[in-house]
C-alpha cells in the first residue's frame, strides 16, 4: 500500500490509532508537566459546571436576604425613635396645662407646684443655673442639658436619660425644665423629675421586642419561601435548560432528527423553535453535503486517471481506486519519484512530469500545491505514447513508401527526355503507370484507414450470399492467369454484412496470396474455402508460398510491417491492416496459420445471425 510519509520521512513516524489519525507524541520533558498541572487544575475547577437550580436558588436567597436586611435596616431606627418619641410625649402631656398657668403666672405659687407635683406622682424644684443650686423643692437629680437647653430656647424641653451607676441604675430619668422668674434671682428654672423602672416602660420594649422579632421571623419565612420558589422556578428552567443541553448534544453528535416539543410561548420556548429550524437547516445542508461527497467520490472513483492528496507532511490523506491500484502494483522507485514531485510541487508551484516509469508502463505526473499539502494526477499514457510512436513511424513508413514511386516517376520522366528509341519509350511509360498505379493504391490504401480510425466510413449492411461473393472474386483476379480454386460447403446461409467492404478484405487476403505463392517450380494454385463453424461463417484462403514465421505472426496486421521474405513481392505493408480493420468493424474476426516455406492460411470469422446459428 502506498505511504509517502514511510518512505520519504522514515524518521519522523508518529504513532497512530486504528482510523490511522496521528497520536500526539508523549512529552519529553516531564519536568513541565508538574509545572503545569495545578494551573490546568486550577483552570478546571473555575470551569467546573454548577446547576442552574443553585445559582437560581442562591440568586433567590441573596436578593430576599437584601431586600429584608435594607428594609430592616431602615425600618427599625425609625420604629425605635417613634416609641421613644410616645414615652416622651406621654410624659410631656402632665405638663401641658402648666405650661399655660406659667404663662398667665410669672410669680409661681409654691403651694399650687407642690400640689401638681404630688398628684402626678413628681418631684420637682427650682434651680439656679448658674451654680446648680436647688431654691427650693425636693427634685435633687435632674438632667441638667434639659435646664440649659429650656434656658437657651426660652420655652420649656424635656429630655429622658437613662440612670448608668448608682441605686438607681438601669431606670430613665425623665426631665422637666421650663424657665421660670424668682424674685431677686436670674436664670432660673422648674425642673419636675420622674424616675422610670423597667417595668414601667417594659411595654415599649416588649412591643419593639415583638416587633423585631416578628419581623425576623417574616424575614426567615419570606428567605424559606424565596428559596423554595428559586430552586422550582430554577428546576423547572433547569429541566428546559437541560433538554436543550440533550438535544444539542445529540445533534452535534450527528441525529438530525432531534427536535424539541414545547407548549409555553417563552424565550425558551422560542429558543427552543430556533433549534428545531437549525436542525432542519442542519439536516438539509448535512445531506447535501453527503451527496456531494458522494457524487466527488463517484466522480474521482471513476476517473481513469489516479488522484493522490497529500498533507504538508505528505502524508497521503486521499487516493482514488486509480490510484491505490497504481500505487499497489508499482515499484519503490515510482513511489520516491512521485514524492519527489510532490515536495517540489510545494514550493515550485504546478509542474509536469511527462514520463515516469512505473515497471513497464509510463504514467504522466501533474502535480499543484495545495494550502494544506499538494495534489497529483496520475495518468497511464503507455499506449499515448505507443500510439505516437506508432504515427511517427506510420509517417516515415509512408514518406518512404511515397518517395520511392515519385521518385521512380521523376527518373523515368527525365530519362524520357533523352530517350528516342520507341521501344525503350514504351518500356519506360508502362513501368511509370505501374509506379503511378503503386501511388494510387497507396493514397487509397492510407486514406481508407484513415476513415476507418475516424469512424467516417458507413457500412451498409444487407444479406450476402458468400458463395457468389466468392465466384465474383475470383472472376475480378482472372486476368493474372492464375488459378484459384472454390470449395464451399452446402447449405451456408446467407450473412448480413457490408458486401463492398467484404469484397473488399477478401481481395487483399487473394491478393497477397497470389503474390507469394510463387516458387521455383511455378505457381501454385490459391485454395478458398467455404464452411461453417460454431455458429460462424468461415472463410479460408490458403496459398502455398514461403509462409510467414511464427514470431512475426503477431504483427503482420500493424501498419507498414513486411515479414521476411515479403521483399520478393510488391507490397507496402497496409494491406492486411486494413482487412484487420474492416474485420473488425464488420464484427469478425481473421485468424492466421502459417509455416515457413509451406504456406499460410488466412481464415475470416463472420457472425451469422441467430435464426442460422445452428
Amino acid at each position: 500500500m502506498f505511504s509517502v510519509r514511510d518512505r520519504l520521512l522514515p524518521k519522523r513516524k508518529k504513532p497512530r490509532d486504528a482510523l490511522g489519525v496521528r497520536l500526539p507524541q508523549q512529552s519529553s520533558r516531564p519536568e513541565q508537566v508538574i509545572l503545569t498541572w495545578p494551573r490546568k487544575l486550577g483552570a478546571r475547577l473555575l470551569r467546573s459546571r454548577v446547576s442552574i437550580q443553585v445559582w437560581l436558588t442562591l440568586l433567590f436567597l441573596f436578593v430576599t436576604a437584601f431586600a429584608a436586611g435594607t428594609a430592616y435596616s431602615i425600618i427599625y431606627p425609625r420604629l425605635e425613635h417613634i416609641l421613644e418619641q410616645s414615652a416622651e410625649a406621654s410624659f410631656n402631656m402632665a405638663f401641658e396645662n402648666l405650661e399655660d398657668y406659667i404663662e398667665k403666672t410669672p410669680q409661681l405659687d409654691e403651694q399650687f407646684i407642690n400640689t401638681y407635683a404630688i398628684t402626678r406622682g413628681l418631684n420637682w424644684s427650682i434651680v439656679r443655673i448658674a451654680d446648680s443650686e436647688v431654691l427650693m423643692g425636693d427634685a435633687v437629680d435632674y438632667n441638667l442639658v434639659a435646664v440649659q437647653t429650656a434656658l437657651a430656647q426660652g420655652r420649656p424641653d424635656t429630655e429622658l436619660r437613662e440612670v448608668e451607676s448608682g441605686e438607681r441604675q438601669g431606670q430613665t430619668l425623665a426631665t422637666y425644665a421650663a424657665p421660670v422668674e424668682v424674685p431677686g434671682e436670674s436664670e432660673t428654672a422648674l425642673i419636675f423629675t420622674r424616675y422610670y423602672t423597667e417595668s414601667d416602660i417594659s411595654t415599649a420594649d416588649s412591643d419593639l421586642r415583638r416587633i423585631n422579632n416578628l419581623a425576623l421571623l417574616a424575614g426567615a419565612l419570606a428567605l424559606l419561601i424565596a428559596g423554595f420558589s428559586g430552586y422550582v422556578v430554577a428546576n423547572l428552567l433547569a429541566r428546559r435548560l437541560n433538554r436543550l443541553d440533550v438535544a444539542a448534544r445529540r445533534l452535534a453528535a450527528g441525529n438530525f432528527e432531534e427536535r424539541i416539543t414545547t407548549s409555553v410561548e417563552d424565550e425558551i420556548g422560542s429558543l427552543g423553535e430556533t433549534f428545531n429550524a437549525m436542525a432542519s437547516s442542519l439536516k438539509g445542508a448535512f445531506r447535501q453535503t453527503q451527496q456531494e461527497k458522494a457524487r466527488s467520490q463517484v466522480i474521482l472513483d471513476g476517473m481513469t486517471d489516479a488522484v493522490v492528496g497529500v498533507d504538508q507532511d505528505l502524508n497521503a490523506t486521499f487516493l482514488n481506486l486509480r490510484a491505490r491500484e497504481l500505487l499497489d502494483n508499482s515499484d519503490p522507485e515510482f513511489h520516491e519519484r512521485l514524492q519527489q514531485v510532490l515536495a517540489k510541487s510545494r514550493f515550485s508551484g504546478p509542474i509536469t512530469e511527462p514520463e515516469v516509469r512505473a515497471g513497464d508502463r509510463i504514467i504522466e505526473v501533474r502535480a499543484a500545491p495545495l494550502e494544506d499539502g499538494a495534489l497529483a494526477i496520475l495518468r497511464d499514457v503507455t499506449e499515448q505514447r505507443q500510439i505516437e510512436r506508432a504515427k511517427a513511424e506510420f509517417i516515415a513508413n509512408a514518406s518512404h513508401e511515397l518517395k520511392t514511386p515519385l521518385f521512380a516517376l521523376s527518373g523515368y520522366l527525365e530519362m524520357l527526355e533523352d530517350e528516342e528509341d520507341e521501344t525503350v519509350r514504351k518500356t519506360f511509360l508502362e513501368d511509370m503507370r505501374a509506379q503511378t498505379e503503386r501511388l494510387k493504391n497507396l493514397a487509397r490504401t492510407l486514406l481508407d484507414l484513415s476513415r476507418l480510425d475516424a469512424n467516417a466510413v458507413t457500412f451498409r449492411l444487407e444479406e450476402v450470399d458468400l458463395e457468389d461473393l466468392l465466384h465474383e472474386l475470383r472472376r475480378d483476379f482472372a486476368y493474372t492467369g492464375r488459378e484459384i480454386r472454390i470449395h464451399a460447403e452446402d447449405g451456408v446461409p446467407p450473412v448480413r454484412t457490408d458486401p463492398i467492404q467484404l469484397h473488399r478484405m477478401l481481395a487483399i487476403l487473394l491478393d497477397n496470396a497470389l503474390k507469394y505463392s510463387g516458387g521455383r517450380e511455378g505457381y501454385e494454385p490459391v485454395e478458398i474455402d467455404l464452411h461453417r463453424e460454431n455458429g460462424h461463417a468461415l472463410v479460408s484462403v490458403a496459398d502455398r508460398g514461403c509462409g510467414i514465421p511464427e514470431t512475426e505472426i503477431p504483427h503482420i496486421f500493424e501498419r507498414f510491417y513486411r515479414a521476411q521474405g515479403s521483399s520478393r513481392a510488391d507490397g507496402t505493408g497496409l494491406g492486411l491492416a486494413l482487412a484487420g480493420e474492416i474485420a473488425h468493424h464488420l464484427g469478425g474476426d481473421i485468424r492466421v496459420q502459417s509455416e515457413p516455406d509451406r504456406g499460410s492460411t488466412f481464415s475470416v470469422e463472420l457472425p451469422l445471425g441467430t435464426q442460422h446459428d445452428k
